[in-house]
Order: C-alpha cells, then sequence, then structure tokens
C-alpha cells in the first residue's frame, strides 16, 4: 500500500469521527432544550406554577340540607287480600276513582260455596236432632214429675239435649266464619279515593297477608288531594329540624317546578340505611298544593332552609383552609406573592362560605395551597369582632 492510500483513509476515518462528534453534541444540546421545555409540564416547576385565585364579593347565602325522596299520598291504604286464592274478576282499573265500599276484584269462591253448602246441611240435621232432644227430654221430664221413670233416663234425656243444642251452636259457628270468608273473597275500597292498581291478571294467584312476607300487594287506594314527600335525614341533620319547619320541594320529572312544603313528622326512631348503613330518621313534608301532573311514587329533591344571609362577603370553598387547632385561614395575594390570613366564617352552601371577618371585597385569595407553604400553619384564633352578623334560621 503506498504512503498516498494510507493518508487519505486515515483522513476519511478522522473525518467521520469529527462529524459523529459534532452530532453526538448537537444532541445532546438539542435534547437539553427540550427537557427544559417540557419537564415543567409533567412534574411541576415551582417557580412557574399558576395559582388560581378569586376575589372576595357579596353573595346571598343560605345553608341548606337537601335530601331526596319519593312522592305518596297523605292519606293511602294498601290493598292485601286476608285469604289465599286466585283471582277471578277484576271490577276496575287503575287510576280510577272508588267509592268506599265499590267491589275492586274478587277471588275464587267455589271451594268456600261449597264447604257453606256443606255446613248448611250440618245445621238443618243438628236442628232436627236438637228438636227431638228436647221432646225426649220434655217426655222424660214429665214422667219424672209423675215418679214414673228412673233417675237415670232422666239425667241421659236431658245430657242428649244438651249435646244437641252444643252440636248446633257449633255448625252455625262454622258456617258464620265460612260466611266471613266468602267475605273476604271480594276486594272493596276501605274509602273513597284513586286506585293505584298494580299489575295483576285473572287468573292470578295471591298469598293473604297473613303470609311470612306480607303476602301479595295487590295495589292501594289513595286520596290524591293531598301529597306528600317522604325522605330520610342523617342522625347529624335531624337534629336541626323540627315539625312545622319549612321546606322547598322539586319533582325530577318537572324541573321547572319549585313547590313549597311543611314538615308534618319526623320520625323518633331511627332505621338503617340500605345503602352506607347509616342511621336515618323518616320525615314527611306535606305540600302546600298539587298538580295533576303529579304521581306517588315520583323522585323529588327536598331542601330545608336552616340559615341564610343576604349581601355578605363570600369566597369559594375551596378558598378556605383549618390547621389542627380548627382556626380558619386564607392565603391572601400580597404583589407576587401570598400571605396567610386569619379569618372568621360563618354559613355556608355548596360553593360558597360567608366570611364574617379578616378580608375585605376585592381582596384576592388563593383556592388552592401555594407551593412555599409546607406543613401546618401556627395561627391563633382570632378575636370575634365587635358587631356580627348573626343568621337567623330561615331568614336574612
Amino acid at each position: 500500500m503506498s504512503p498516498t492510500s494510507s493518508s487519505s483513509r486515515w483522513k476519511k476515518i478522522v473525518t467521520r469521527l469529527i462529524v459523529l462528534l459534532v452530532f453526538l453534541v448537537g444532541m445532546s444540546w438539542g435534547g437539553k432544550i427540550l427537557w427544559q421545555r417540557i419537564s415543567p409540564g409533567l412534574f411541576g416547576n415551582k417557580r412557574e406554577e399558576k395559582i388560581p385565585t378569586a376575589r372576595v364579593k357579596t353573595s346571598n347565602i343560605a345553608e341548606e340540607i337537601v335530601a331526596v325522596g319519593r312522592l305518596r299520598a297523605v292519606f293511602s291504604t294498601e290493598l292485601r287480600a286476608e285469604i289465599s286464592g286466585r283471582i277471578t274478576k277484576i271490577s276496575v282499573t287503575d287510576g280510577q276513582h272508588v267509592k268506599r265500599e265499590e267491589e275492586i276484584l274478587r277471588l275464587d269462591q267455589q271451594d268456600v260455596l261449597t264447604q257453606l253448602q256443606e255446613s248448611d246441611r250440618n245445621i238443618e240435621a243438628s236442628k232436627l236432632k236438637m228438636q227431638k232432644a228436647r221432646r225426649d227430654f220434655e217426655r222424660q221430664q214429665d214422667l219424672q214429675n209423675r215418679g214414673l221413670v228412673a233417675t237415670r233416663d232422666y239425667e241421659e234425656a236431658r245430657t242428649a239435649l244438651a249435646l244437641a243444642e252444643n252440636d248446633s251452636a257449633v255448625f252455625n259457628a262454622r258456617a258464620a266464619n265460612l260466611r266471613d270468608k266468602l267475605a273476604k273473597t271480594i276486594i272493596r275500597a276501605p274509602h273513597d279515593g284513586t286506585l293505584l292498581l298494580r299489575d295483576l291478571t285473572e287468573g292470578q294467584l295471591v298469598t293473604s297477608a297473613a303470609a311470612q312476607n306480607g303476602g301479595t300487594l295487590l295495589g292501594e287506594v289513595a286520596d290524591l288531594s293531598a301529597l306528600m314527600v317522604r325522605t330520610n335525614i342523617n342522625e347529624i341533620d335531624v337534629a336541626r329540624l323540627k315539625v312545622s319547619d319549612e321546606a322547598r320541594v322539586r319533582v325530577d320529572s318537572l324541573k321547572n317546578m319549585m313547590m313549597n312544603g311543611e314538615i308534618k313528622r319526623i320520625a323518633t326512631f331511627a332505621s338503617e340505611s340500605l345503602g352506607d348503613r347509616t342511621r336515618v330518621f323518616p320525615v314527611d313534608v306535606v305540600l302546600d298544593e298539587t298538580d295533576p301532573r303529579l304521581r306517588p311514587g315520583m323522585s323529588a329533591t327536598v331542601m330545608f332552609t336552616l340559615a341564610q344571609v343576604q349581601d355578605v362577603n363570600a369566597v369559594p370553598l375551596s378558598a378556605v383552609f383549618s390547621n389542627a387547632d380548627s382556626v380558619r385561614y386564607v392565603f391572601l395575594r400580597k404583589g407576587e406573592g401570598f400571605e396567610v390570613r386569619g379569618i372568621d366564617i360563618g354559613i355556608a352552601d355548596t360553593r360558597r362560605v360567608h366570611i364574617i371577618s379578616g378580608l375585605e371585597v376585592g381582596d384576592e385569595v388563593a383556592l388552592m395551597r401555594p407551593t412555599e407553604f409546607e406543613g401546618e400553619i401556627p395561627l391563633s384564633k382570632p378575636a370575634a369582632p365587635a358587631k356580627a352578623r348573626t343568621p337567623k334560621r330561615g331568614s336574612p
């Protein structure tokens, strides 16, 4: 190999190494610039972090308890059969207005009628036996008075009469029981009202109310001129309610309709919620007025106003923080940063809280903890204001 070709080959190798080195340096520099641009978005950058804020504004705040329930008639009666049987006739339709004692449906009566017919024959036979026993006794009694019959024969005649009278009473009692059973095969309206009939068909077998599960629910007769909402209130909030308190009711299917109501009953004994197994108290709210579109069973939202204030300083709930001593504070904007400011708060709704003291209208507060504040905030409870507005229950 000549010296010239060897020198040319080394020049090419050196050139390639230089190009590769420049490429690697460029990739490293570009990667650094790219990382600096995207890393704040991925992992955050304390220096460039944007803290959302809100300003103190005047607002109207109402502290409320919101619960859900279902519409039902104030006065209604469930329909259940007192005996088991098969439906042979349905005389009315769902939604029909019925009068007291009007027939609603009828169960199969054939078996009861057969037993009643047999019982009537037994009654007739017992009457004949009783008449014969009475004649025999009267004859024995006459002979006894004249001393022509033994005492034993007289006592047997008297016993036979007593047994015949007893048998007659038993058969009459059985017949009365069967007649009562026959009457129970006809389900009648217990009072005037609208019939809310379940999905029943003729030929369907129903069980009596004495059954273990309470029997088959046939429907109910309800007076729809007065409606109420029954809702469950947890044990913490129920102590803040009382009978005669006002409430607002919104039926979910009629979202533009808001109705007023009044608490008529608060249960004295708690029940257990099936969902989260908390202790709840049934509360009945009777509506002040009804609407033809309302139906029992509709879902409704009930709102109880505990307190309300108007034209007061307020901030979003997320702007208020609390330390271990239950001292409330906010992070107040000061220049480019924030400072901790202790506050005194009043009532709150689902979005805002009433600021009694510590802030003025227009002050800007953080909606999340700024990164420069870490750990517990050492604050003592602020002194109570000289004149603090005390919200009255149900009025401003």
